[in-house]
This record gives C-alpha cells, sequence and structure tokens, in this order.
C-alpha cells in the first residue's frame, strides 16, 4: 500500500537513535527516539495533530506532553491519565497583567528578557510512572518566541540528532554544566494570586543600561529593595532562594 511517508533516517546518538519519517514533500512527518541504556529502554515518539506536537513513550503511556504556540509563542502542557497536570507559556511581563495563580520565572539570554508562566492543576503532583516523561517536558528546550509549530517540530528533531541530546534532558550533572555556560541571567521568581497580583518572591528591573533595582515580596508586600547591577543580582537572587525552605 503507497505511503506519504516515504524517506526514512535514522541516526545513531549517545545511548540511543532517532529516526525521522518524511513525506513526498520531503517534509517531516514524524520521529522516535529509541534509548538504550544499561537496564533501561524507551522509544519517545513525536508526531503533529493539527496545531499540536504531541510526545508519548512506550514506557510511560499514561503520561503525554503537548506543545502548541499562542501569539507565535511556545505553550507546553503536561498530562497525566488524561489531566492536565501542569503548563508552563513564554509571556510580555507585564506588572499589572500579569498571569494569576502562577509560578513566574524571568532571565535574561543573549540580550533578550524571557518571562514564563508556570502553572500546576493540583495542590501536589500526583504519585505515578511519569519521571522520564515530565523531566523531557521541562527539560526539552527549543525557541520560544516567533515560532511557529513546523519551527519547534523540526527544532525538537534537530535536538535529538545531537550525541548528546539524551545526557542534556536526563543527565543533571551535564544538564547543569550546559547551562551555567550559557549567558543566563535570572531577573524574576515570583507567585502570583487569583487576581495576579504578585504575592511572594523576587525581581530585578532595569532602571538604566547599566542599573536596575530589585525587590523581595512577601504576602503582597515589599520587604525589602535595592539598587544593584544585573550581575550582583544573581548572588542575591541565589542567597534568597537558598533561604526559603517553602515557597
Amino acid at each position: 500500500q503507497e505511503t506519504d511517508s516515504l524517506k526514512t533516517e535514522k541516526i545513531d546518538i549517545e545511548s540511543g537513535a532517532i529516526t525521522k519519517k518524511y513525506n513526498r514533500d520531503g517534509k517531516l512527518e514524524s520521529f522516535s527516539v529509541d534509548v538504550s541504556a544499561a537496564y533501561y529502554g524507551n522509544s519517545i515518539f513525536f508526531t503533529k495533530e493539527k496545531d499540536t506536537i504531541v510526545i508519548k513513550n512506550t514506557v510511560e503511556n499514561d503520561a503525554v506532553i503537548k506543545i502548541y504556540v499562542k501569539d507565535q509563542k511556545k505553550v507546553s502542557d503536561f498530562f497525566y491519565k488524561g489531566a492536565l497536570i501542569s503548563s508552563v507559556e513564554l509571556f510580555d511581563f507585564k506588572m499589572g497583567s500579569l498571569p494569576s495563580n502562577s509560578l513566574i520565572y524571568g532571565k535574561i539570554l543573549n540580550n533578550e528578557n524571557y518571562s514564563y508562566s508556570s502553572k500546576n492543576y493540583s495542590p501536589k503532583l500526583p504519585e505515578g510512572d511519569y519521571e522520564k516523561s515530565y523531566k523531557l517536558y521541562l527539560f526539552l528546550k527549543t525557541s520560544e518566541n516567533n515560532v511557529t509549530i513546523d519551527l519547534l517540530f523540526n527544532e525538537i528533531a534537530d535536538f535529538f540528532s545531537q550525541e548528546d541530546a539524551l545526557l542534556r534532558i536526563y543527565l543533571s550533572k551535564y544538564r547543569d554544566k550546559i547551562q551555567s555556560e550559557s549567558e543566563e541571567n535570572i531577573t524574576a521568581y515570583l507567585t502570583t494570586d487569583e487576581l495576579g497580583k504578585i504575592k511572594n518572591g523576587i525581581l530585578w528591573t532595569t532602571k538604566s543600561p547599566n542599573i536596575g533595582q530589585y525587590q523581595i515580596y512577601s504576602d503582597g508586600k515589599i520587604i525589602k529593595s535595592g539598587a544593584i547591577d544585573l550581575t550582583a543580582f544573581q548572588k542575591v537572587f541565589t542567597s534568597y532562594i537558598n533561604g526559603k525552605t517553602n515557597f
């Protein structure tokens, strides 16, 4: 029987391989990543269903990752047993209109500002077998702004074609090393209430090319602030996070 998927490409990577399937127009239709580590084997499947990238695997078959685009920005959802558990999306940070009931994380990377809204839809993560899927949901990196679903799909396929792709997702020491080598500076780590107002956290905003101001919030009030540059703020942020047991 004739099929649109005429070309198959297989690339070996560390602890696995990626197999890509293209249609007759040379467009990537789907791909899978086979993991073959010591005492562990799995296959991860990536497909496009309408305007959504769907990611599943054979071992944790109750876990599903869905990636789509809203206002040209990437959104990622994590489902377990059919229920939406968590979502992360890029958004434009505006003090008067922050996402409600969210954890907000901000950074400057390569001189560009990024703000993320993260929501969990239950008080705590459910019990179950989804650790590998959840790590993939958290640590799979792509472009995030001014994107299309085809761009993201191809970027994910290109990512898993790299020799160290699985290490970047699943090996924490390797992942942390890669991140430490990037030009990334944190600017915000906040929680918001049901009205989108800041409850707790720490925020740095630029005031001039060389200086900015940080504010620490507790129960909706600013309890500490100061003028500081972005590099120095990284130490303040680390001290703040290390001192928080519950956030």
